[in-house]
């Protein structure tokens, strides 16, 4: 049956879009509000995202190293453009779930990533209703709950088959070594120069710590398709050495560090060995931190405060971390024993997310002072597993490091489970992201932002297809994933 009136050219957005874009343009001109300009584009989107919501999925994994982060108010800020294309896609992803919900039920879905999950998110949660700053923590609540819906749901809903886990790999792949020529081309204008390598990666990173986190995270994927995709080789040799370039020049020690942790992870894994290695870091760590606590050992090393000082020369950067006198490491330990001495109070239930800043000057030692100690950025701990025990309190560390650990579990699982090579390349990009993601979270606080925390989540969605059980079966090979919803 027909409607009475027909818009035929309501479907057409080459019709229609025009028409968004000069309504737009109209209502910037009488509000003098330039947001307006962004009708069209946004109508397009959501048009795109009504149609086809995987093409909005991969648009939002391309513009991860493209966007910037942009305060709307003095309260108030987000990374444009991505973090609104995952409110769109979190908002669309809700849709299709209530149209093809009962098919959804027979896809995929494994249970431990998925309760565990939920739970972290439900204590989450909890902890902001009991935050010392109740507010903060409901904006950190919300920015969670729509990182996880778009990528670790987006992720699964939307990544079908081996074809789209691929396709997302080269979206991902291109968009960074994008991302990084523009970076090294800007930081080529300056020298190269150690002093510049902060201001060569803005307005698109934060700072070259978050540029070299997205950047080392990647760098599983040219190399595991350098293994199983010989006649791209060519192309590849361009691919690995942008991303050399752009490692080599971020001067960004953790970064080189995740590098070794990568490969000993995969190596570790191959050998069944992966379990002691982890256990074996973690006893160490462990060791280390309370050899120092004992007896408040750690007064010993407290810095000079004349001397511990920037240093504009990657020589002196690198011997001033050695000999304890650089202010970037020191100021994490005048950070990290602000939150150990923290841990006297809450601590079953934390301060609350997102309220470290704003709790943690009494409990510093101003021993451990630097010139940056000020903290004009509002930065927090540089050490995400102590963030959360701070801010959420024993059972959010328990929670969060469960969900690694079971996610490091499947990944593994999906690799032993795989019948040749070609089969193991997936597992073994997603257990190096997880193994330098845990070490870079060790010095930094990255699963909150949209570089980084959007790949995590992305490695979980991944895992929640129960990808192992696929290449296990006897029957011929199929692709990973179930058919598509009509």
């Amino acid at each position: 049956m027909q409607p009475f009136v027909q818009i035929p050219w309501w479907d057409d957005p080459r019709r229609l879009a025009p028409a968004a874009m000069l309504l737009g343009a109209t209502l910037a001109l009488l509000t003098q509000q330039q947001f307006w300009l962004a009708l069209g584009p946004a109508f397009l989107l959501v048009w795109l995202g009504v149609h086809d919501i995987r093409a909005l999925y991969f648009i939002l994994l391309a513009t991860i190293p493209f966007s910037a982060e942009v305060e709307l108010t003095a309260s108030l800020g987000t990374d444009l453009p991505d973090e609104p294309l995952m409110w769109l896609l979190t908002l669309l992803l809700g849709v299709h779930l209530l149209v093809y919900g009962r098919a959804q039920l027979a896809r995929p879905i494994d249970p431990a990533i998925c309760l565990t999950l939920l739970s972290h998110l439900v204590w989450v949660g909890f902890s902001s209703l009991l935050s010392t700053h109740v507010l903060l923590s409901a904006k950190f609540m919300a920015a969670k709950l729509w990182y996880v819906a778009a990528f670790t749901l987006g992720s699964w809903y939307c990544l079908r088959d081996r074809a789209d886990l691929y396709r997302a790999a080269k979206v991902l792949a291109t968009s960074v070594c994008a991302a990084t020529l523009l970076v090294l081309a800007r930081h080529a204008s300056m020298g190269f120069s150690f002093a510049d390598a902060n201001r060569s990666v803005e307005p698109l990173f934060r700072n070259h710590v978050n540029y070299a986190a997205l950047l080392v995270c990647l760098l599983p994927i040219p190399i595991a398709a350098w293994h199983v995709c010989p006649p791209m080789r060519g192309k590849l040799r361009w691919v690995l050495g942008i991303a050399a370039a752009g490692l080599l020049f971020s001067y960004s020690r953790g970064a080189w560090l995740a590098v070794g942790i990568g490969w000993i992870t995969v190596i570790s894994t191959r050998k069944k060995m992966l379990h002691w290695a982890a256990l074996g870091g973690l006893i160490a760590l462990l060791a280390a931190a309370a050899w120092f606590w004992q007896g408040d050992r750690y007064l010993e090393y407290s810095p000079n405060y004349k001397l511990t000082i920037w240093h504009d020369n990657l020589g002196q950067h690198m011997k001033a971390t050695y000999q304890m006198t650089d202010i970037s490491s020191m100021e994490r330990f005048y950070r990290w024993i602000a939150a150990v001495r923290m841990l006297d109070q809450h601590m079953l239930h934390g301060y609350g997310p997102n309220t470290f800043y704003h709790e943690y000057r009494p409990y510093t030692v101003s021993s451990f002072r630097t010139y940056v100690s000020d903290n004009p950025e509002r930065s927090t701990v540089h050490n995400y597993f102590l963030l959360v025990l701070v801010e959420q309190g024993i059972p959010g560390l328990i929670l969060f490091c469960l969900l690694l650990a079971v996610m490091t579990r499947r990944a593994y699982q999906w690799y032993h489970a795989a019948r040749d090579a070609s089969e193991r390349v997936l597992p073994a990009v997603i257990l190096a992201v997880l193994g330098m993601v845990s070490t870079l979270n060790m010095l930094s606080d990255l699963i909150e932002t949209d570089k980084v925390g959007s790949l995590f989540f992305v490695c979980a969605g991944i895992l929640l297809q129960r990808p192992w059980e696929s290449v296990a079966d006897e029957s011929p090979r199929r692709e990973v994933g179930s058919p598509s919803i009509p």
